[in-house]
């Protein structure tokens, strides 16, 4: 009762009430006072709103163009055709499934009249805008409404404010599924009301639902969290909030990405730096994320000559990097530049920190420190297209050794964008044609690039068809300007430099997380930290069991020793595999004379008597290669 009351200080007739109409089949027989009051003034508002759009139909009265998916332009009728009809001409399958419109870019409801001319598409189920999977959201209706009118949406006894769009009609729902329900305090001033949050999902059929329940568990199952606790990877602690221990075995894997990274980098003539990471705020102030950024950044105040008495004034306040570039503008304005050195790559996994909101932290996805395989790279003009297609390049290779199919997103200049817009124009027209040369699908995102830049963002799909966004390449025209940037060109005539931010993992740890969830904790041979253990079939067995061991670990390979003489030989087989050890060398008296080893995977697979330098050689070279299967080609 009290959230209707605040509904009336709103002014409700002045709402705009649409969507779902009430179902008065499914109303409650005997409903409270408050429940009939509240319904009854959403069919004045439905009623108003028919007749409102009803009177602009008949005033109206035009004709508007309307571009369905794949280019076909329709005629319709300003206030009268609705994205339901349109859909239900191109099929009645589409008028089905879809669950709402996108009209000139903005979510609409299906049964609400279009206004003026229109490009539309249509939302079903299985597109990634048209899922949802919301928790109950508890704001205060004077944050929600901020304009004269607000939308209402009624079904059956159901009134609620909401933003929408919303379901045409409950019949679309197939399958639901409550997920959690919590306790909750509604925000006010005054004393704190307890109320109880709802999350739930649904599907358009119950097939879909026990599909998405079944992706779930195997989500969890994969839980990089999960994995990171089993396999002794990492772990976080109280005493140092957001930020991750990586403990041996992790640290190999997070050693073995930045090694993979590094290969890459010398191979395409980039060069790796180390950069400070506490600089003056004045650093941050000429790049402009002091203004932007600084809530999402560490600052402190360091002692002054006489010691913490001293007056803050005396010395300036710090803070820690929570990105490279200005670190690197740094480094390329040290001295004067020439076009012969361009273009210049430089590379920097330098620790980086953001001051994360302690509700947004998330396991490896979201920390206060972490490290990026952050490069910039400062080009001319005429080389921006080439270096762009070379990152582009950088991409796939990274990701199809990581087994990451991915889509690629162009997006274009923003509202309030800086620089002169004949820079922009050239630069989207670079970047449009390096992706229309690269031949791999890419969507358009209007309005969604950087104040300072086009961007192309990366967006990776994991084995459970989740997506990530991790890689990047963004245009800066500011941070040359903002620092002087020049070099000296062909001509003799100072120029200024373009800038490309360009990432390929993103965050190592994120990288890390995704990788563990995307292989559920069966790591390829070349990122295992489990990739070869020892099983002596006997304590007589034990001495050799550990000279190969040492022959792994000399080539540079993981091996462990299983050598628990209380547990057969079985138990110590079976526990090998369940703990993903890519590789078993099991050694008994005849291996032993032999001086071999017999190879079992991890799978289970006898893959028989092998020479031990044979067996080491061909791992070693397996792990080069950085191959995705070596339990199939040893």
């Amino acid at each position: 009762m009290g959230l209707f009351q605040t509904w009336l200080r709103l002014r409700l007739p002045g709402f705009h009430a649409c969507g779902l109409r009430t179902v008065h089949e499914a109303a409650v027989l005997t409903p409270p006072y408050w429940l009939a009051e509240r319904v009854g003034l959403f069919e004045e508002l439905w009623a108003a709103q028919v007749k409102r759009s009803a009177s602009k139909a008949q005033e109206e009265q035009r004709t508007i163009k309307v571009s369905l998916p794949g280019g076909q332009k329709v005629d319709a009728v300003a206030w009268n055709t609705t994205p339901y009809q349109l859909a239900g001409q191109i099929s009645s399958t589409l008028a089905d499934t879809a669950v709402v419109a996108e009209v000139n870019g903005e979510p609409y409801d299906l049964d609400r009249p279009l206004e003026t001319d229109s490009s539309i598409r249509f939302l079903t189920f299985d597109s990634p805008e048209g899922k949802a999977d919301n928790p109950f959201k508890l704001r205060l209706i004077e944050e929600k409404v901020t304009g004269p009118t607000a939308t209402v949406y009624g079904c059956g006894t159901l009134v609620d404010l909401c933003q929408g769009p919303h379901l045409r009609h409950t019949g679309q729902i197939g399958g639901l599924k409550l997920l959690t329900n919590s306790s909750s305090l509604w925000r006010s001033s005054g004393a704190p009301e307890t109320l109880q949050r709802v999350s739930g999902i649904s599907f358009p059929s119950a097939e879909g639902l026990w599909a998405w329940a079944a992706w779930r568990e195997e989500a969890e199952l994969r839980d990089h969290r999960r994995i990171g606790k089993e396999q002794e990877l990492f772990f976080f602690h109280e005493l140092s909030p957001g930020s991750c221990f990586f403990l041996p075995r992790g640290t190999r894997v997070y050693h073995a990405l930045m090694a993979f990274i590094r290969a890459e980098y010398t191979c395409r003539g980039f060069l790796e730096v180390k950069t400070p990471m506490l600089f003056s705020t004045k650093l941050w102030e000429q790049s402009g994320h002091w203004e932007h950024y600084r809530e999402d950044m560490f600052a402190l105040q360091p002692p002054g000559p006489d010691g913490p008495a001293s007056s803050p004034s005396d010395h300036p306040t710090l803070a820690l990097k929570p990105m490279n570039c200005p670190a690197h503008c740094l480094m390329f304005a040290h001295r004067p530049r020439s076009w012969r050195e361009l273009p210049l790559r430089l590379a920097d996994f330098g620790a980086l920190h953001r001051a994360e909101a302690s509700g947004g932290l998330g396991g490896l996805t979201r920390l206060r420190c972490f490290q990026q395989d952050d490069a910039h790279i400062f080009c001319a003009p005429d080389q921006l297209e080439a270096e762009i297609q070379g990152c582009l390049d950088f991409l796939r290779s990274v990701y199809s050794v990581l087994g990451f199919s991915f889509r690629l997103a162009l997006s274009t200049r923003p509202p309030g964008f800086l620089g002169e817009s004949h820079l922009w124009d050239q630069a989207e027209h670079v970047l449009q044609q390096a992706l229309k040369a690269f031949g791999e699908p890419w969507d358009l995102r209007p309005g969604d690039g950087a104040f300072y830049g086009p961007k192309i963002d990366v967006h990776l799909q994991d084995a459970l068809g989740r997506p990530h966004q991790c890689g990047t390449i963004q245009l800066d025209f500011q941070l040359p300007l903002r620092f002087g940037l020049r070099y000296r060109g062909q001509a003799g005539a100072l120029e200024r430099p373009i800038l490309i931010h360009r990432a390929v993992l993103g965050s190592v740890e994120r990288m890390l997380a995704v990788l563990a969830e995307s292989c559920g904790g069966k790591w390829p041979l070349w990122l295992s930290p489990f990739q070869v253990v020892v099983i002596p079939v006997g304590p007589e067995q034990e001495g050799y069991a550990r000279e190969v061991q040492q022959s792994l670990q000399a080539a540079g390979l993981v091996g462990d020793l299983e050598a628990d003489s209380g547990m057969s030989l079985s138990r110590r087989v079976r526990r090998a595999q369940l703990a993903h050890y890519n590789f078993q060398f099991v050694v008994g008296q005849k291996e032993q004379s032999r001086r071999t080893v017999n190879v079992r995977t991890r799978d289970n697979h006898r893959l028989g008597e092998r020479s031990l330098t044979e067996a080491v050689g061909r791992l070693l070279e397996l792990q080069n290669a950085r191959v995705p299967n070596a339990e199939e080609m040893l």
